[in-house]
């Protein structure tokens, strides 16, 4: 939810809470930097939220790189 927030707010995408996770990406489809760098974040989260796998400490570690790589779009902006 942070990042969504965090993109919308630099108006690469759209924030809508009915919207799932995929429906974003959609959204993204135009942006290639964007949906090549939300996908994990998307996929990540997904096999945590809703498959219920433990994240563990390299997991988690590899998550916030992805983050952290979908922010830097505001660098290339």
């Amino acid at each position: 939810l942070g990042s969504l927030l965090w993109l919308d707010e630099r108006k690469l995408l759209r924030y809508d809470r009915s919207l799932t996770n995929r429906e974003y990406l959609q959204q993204a489809q135009t942006n290639a930097d964007l949906r090549e760098r939300l996908g994990p974040v998307v996929g990540t989260f997904e096999r945590v939220w809703y498959g219920h796998r433990d994240l563990q400490e390299d997991d988690f570690r590899a998550y916030e790189q992805q983050v952290e790589q979908l922010r830097d779009l505001e660098q290339r902006r």
